[in-house]
Formats: structure tokens, C-alpha cells, sequence
């Protein structure tokens, strides 16, 4: 019985945990940017239609980046992009906006920055373009992924031992 109550309980705790971090990981209120195409076959110059939502209306900078991942980019900041290389777009009232520009993508694929608001500066996102595959930003959902993976075996293994186990009768 005692194996019960602890094995019930470690399950309420995953569960817990599972419920309280999921919004966490889906709430990030962040702006949006894709491209079309959203990764090329081959390295070279490509011009792609990039879209975006929750920007901040006004004008908005795309530079190309030296870099090919998202925490990369993030990391890197405007020091990894060329800043002489300006695109400019703008995002309407509605924070939404649509541009079309040419860049060369290097064999190992390449983002593209982001910057809107005051100098650019107030507000940051991307895209990163792969080469043959598209490249996936890390969203945070891989972390809620793993609690309910592991609240299912979780429960799994507790059906298990319930269903397994002998009761023995006392006459």
C-alpha cells in the first residue's frame, strides 16, 4: 500500500508540474516572422518573401546574419549580422508586414534579423533559412513535451503494478 501512495503521489506532483509549465511555454507573447521559401535545396541567392505578425508599427530592418541557428542569432545580436546590407520593410497598424528581398545563403544556411522600433532596436526576431531542410526554433515546447512523455509513463507503470499485483487472502 505503501508503494501505492507513492507511486499516486509522484504522479499528482508530474502532473502538477506538467500543468504549471505548459502555459509558461505557450504564452510567450513574441513576434512572428517566416519565409517563403522556408529553406532552399542548395546554397545561393534566393529571394524570398518574408511575413511577419505582433510587430511594432513602423519601420522594421532585415539584415543577413552570419550565423544559422536561432540561439545563435540570439546570442550573436547585430554583431553577427551585416548591418550594411539593410532591407527595410513595415509593419502596419496591426503589427503584421510583408517584404520581399534577396540574399545569398551559405551551404550551412543563414538567418535573417529582425530589428523594429526605435532604431531598430526595441523589439528583435529572425528567420533562419536552411539548406535542404528547414532550421526549427527551439520553442520551449520540447520541455512540456517531456513532462507529458513522462506523466504517461508514469501512469503506465502505475496501471502495471496495480494490475500485477496479487492480493493474498487471509481465511
Amino acid at each position: 500500500m505503501k508503494k501505492i501512495k507513492l507511486l499516486v503521489s509522484a504522479f499528482a506532483v508530474a502532473l502538477v508540474a506538467m500543468l504549471a509549465l505548459a502555459p509558461a511555454a505557450q504564452a510567450q507573447d513574441v513576434p512572428l516572422a517566416q519565409a517563403d521559401p522556408a529553406f532552399v535545396e542548395a546554397a545561393g541567392e534566393y529571394e524570398f518573401t518574408i511575413t511577419g505578425s505582433g510587430w511594432i508599427a513602423g519601420a522594421l530592418a532585415l539584415v543577413p546574419c552570419n550565423v544559422n541557428s536561432y540561439e545563435a542569432l540570439a546570442a550573436g545580436g547585430a554583431e553577427a549580422c551585416d548591418t550594411a546590407s539593410l532591407t527595410i520593410a513595415s509593419a502596419g497598424a496591426d503589427g503584421t508586414f510583408s517584404v520581399t528581398a534577396t540574399f545569398t545563403v551559405p551551404e550551412g544556411g543563414m538567418c535573417i534579423g529582425i530589428g523594429g522600433g526605435a532604431g531598430f532596436t526595441e523589439q528583435g526576431g529572425g528567420y533562419c533559412v536552411g539548406v535542404g531542410a528547414p532550421i526549427l526554433p527551439n520553442s520551449g515546447s520540447e520541455s512540456a513535451m517531456v513532462a507529458i512523455i513522462g506523466a504517461a509513463v508514469l501512469a503506465g507503470g502505475a496501471m502495471i503494478v496495480l494490475s500485477t499485483r496479487r492480493r493474498s487472502f487471509v481465511s
